[in-house]
Parts: C-alpha cells; sequence; structure tokens
C-alpha cells in the first residue's frame, strides 16, 4: 500500500472518529442542560414562611394557645393564626402553647411546607420555624 493511501485512510479515520465524537459531545450536553433546567422549566422557584409566634392566653378554663404563620410574599406578608384549644386535663401553660405549635407545623406540612431552619432561642421568648416549598 503506498503512502498516499495510508495517509488518506489515517484522515478519513480521524474526520469519522472526530465527527462521532462532535456527534456524542452535543447530544451529552444538550441533555444535561435539560436536566439541570427541570426540562427546560427554568430555575426552581421557592416560597417560604415562618412561625414567628407561639402562646397561650385566657385563664384554665378559657385557655387557648395561638401559632402565627407568616407567608412571605413579593407584596408584603400574609398572616394566619392558628388556635388550639386543649382538653380538660391539659391546661397547662407549655403543653397549650407547645399545642399550638405543633398543630402549625403539622399543617405546614401537610400543604408541602418544608422545615429548612429555626432561629436559637435566645431571649427565651420565641422562637422562629422557617419553611420552604415550590412554587407550583
Amino acid at each position: 500500500m503506498s503512502k498516499t493511501k495510508q495517509v488518506i485512510i489515517l484522515a478519513i479515520i480521524a474526520a469519522v472518529a472526530t465527527t462521532v465524537g462532535l456527534i456524542a459531545a452535543n447530544s451529552f450536553s444538550v441533555s444535561s442542560v435539560h436536566a439541570n433546567q427541570g426540562g427546560g422549566s427554568g430555575a426552581q422557584k421557592w416560597e417560604y414562611c415562618a412561625i414567628t409566634s407561639a402562646s397561650y392566653s385566657g385563664t384554665n378554663f378559657g385557655a387557648r394557645g395561638t401559632a402565627v404563620i407568616r407567608y412571605f410574599q413579593v407584596g408584603g406578608v400574609k398572616e394566619e393564626t392558628i388556635e388550639f384549644v386543649p382538653d380538660i386535663g391539659q391546661r397547662n401553660e407549655v403543653r397549650i402553647e407547645n399545642g399550638a405549635l405543633n398543630k402549625a407545623i403539622a399543617k405546614l406540612g401537610d400543604e408541602g411546607w418544608e422545615l429548612v431552619s429555626k432561629e436559637p432561642d435566645t431571649d427565651k421568648i420565641r422562637n422562629i420555624f422557617y419553611f420552604k416549598r415550590p412554587k407550583q
């Protein structure tokens, strides 16, 4: 076989290998971009809320606990108050406050919210629990 034929065959093999490599690389990069963008819909967006207080009020016979949930929105904050009325055997300040907090956390969990952070209880007055969930 002549040197000219060898050079032509090597050039054809190199061209085919280069073409196959470019096609494979292009296919991979397109599929990874779609995977990172959630199928081409853009970056994931989140919504956030926090339980900003849990407290009790009233007397032993009319005591009730409340927890305040604040939903953070572009236009401001929307608040919702969750109430907890304990059974007669649970008439204790700590149980009433924790009952309201537990009810608020359970409500948010049922709605798809995920707890992401809790501020340290430094002043013994309030705990703030932060939640997020994907925007729909």
